[in-house]
């Protein structure tokens, strides 16, 4: 019998040009020390068994027949459609793919699922590698987004991300401020569906050439910022243009009034991460945060992944 197969993904956070990547402003993107990984053992038993773990505790655990992945069986549960219509896509890709043979797959997920660092695009690049296709064009297939996140799971360092005209270009950079270890990342506690948001942007029919050009120069300027003045700086002009551009209150001013520092929503605004900087101590920096019941506070050296790169 085969020997098993592994993959991993890192997952991702957009530093800048959320919602505006998806109109080719230039953005700023880090993986993640938090990743998924993928183990396929090959198995006796006829289809496919998926089995899928956050940290440790399995919460997937279902039987995919051929007929259900080709088929397109809607009585099933979203997970399992989801998965299903993702092997049904790669097939199309690669019709080899799969070729008879039964698999047992084992998912495992090292951050909680609802943080938003990728749980779904550090899958589709995992059963890209698996299936020897490629991931942009399998997320193409199933959703909307950008494919930043895709190009965070296959770098080992800060990215800075393009797409324009559906032409992806990607490069490794250096994002690494003196000032780090006052930077952390704090979980908001709703977990929104990016794919909700993308939708609901990009049916909004007007031009954003100024805005694009405005974040783009944002992006460059960040990994430039030499102070932490200038980092806050740079943060709250980018806060202020998509709060502009969206019609809503940054999350400064709608729940963080007080806060001495900068802070900045990340991908779809009211969840997921928001990146804090502040000369606080982490003490004061974590009783302040509690007092508003959110607990989960990362800081920079525990979540971005940042390899040195031969620039």
């Amino acid at each position: 019998m085969e020997q098993k197969q592994f993959y991993y993904s890192n997952g991702k956070l957009l530093i800048t040009a959320e919602y505006l990547v998806l109109k080719g402003a230039l953005s700023l993107g880090v993986p993640t020390q938090y990743g998924q990984s993928l183990a396929v053992h090959p198995n006796s038993d006829e289809g496919l068994i998926w089995q899928a773990y956050e940290n440790d505790a399995e919460w997937l655990n279902f039987k995919l027949s051929q007929e259900e992945i080709v088929g397109g069986n809607q009585n099933i549960s979203d997970e399992k459609k989801f998965i299903a219509e993702l092997l049904k896509q790669v097939l199309s890709m690669n019709p080899d793919f799969l070729n008879g043979t039964n698999f047992r797959l084992e998912t495992h997920l090292n951050f909680n699922r609802d943080w938003g660092l990728g749980s779904s695009s550090t899958l589709i690049n995992n059963i890209a590698q698996w299936a020897k296709v490629d991931a942009f064009d399998l997320l193409g297939k199933v959703s909307k987004a950008s494919g930043y996140d895709i190009a965070c799971a296959q770098s080992n360092t800060p990215i800075l991300f393009q797409r324009v005209n559906n032409k992806i270009w990607t490069e490794a950079c250096i994002f690494s401020p003196k000032f780090k270890d006052q930077i952390y990342f704090l979980y908001l506690g709703k977990k929104q569906k990016s794919e909700d948001e993308v939708k609901r942007f990009l049916a909004q029919d007007r031009d954003y050439t100024r805005e694009i050009q405005e974040i783009s120069s944002l992006s460059l300027n960040l990994l430039d910022a030499v102070l932490a003045s200038d980092f806050d700086k740079i943060i709250d002009e980018h806060e202020a243009i998509i709060s502009s551009l969206l019609g809503l209150s940054s999350i400064k001013k709608l729940a963080f009034s007080d806060f001495e520092g900068s802070i900045k929503s990340l991908g779809a605004w009211g969840g997921d991460f928001a990146m804090v900087r502040s000369d606080w101590d982490k003490n004061t920096l974590t009783n302040y945060f509690k007092s508003k019941s959110l607990n989960t506070l990362i800081p920079w050296g525990n979540m971005v992944l940042e390899d040195e790169v031969d620039l």
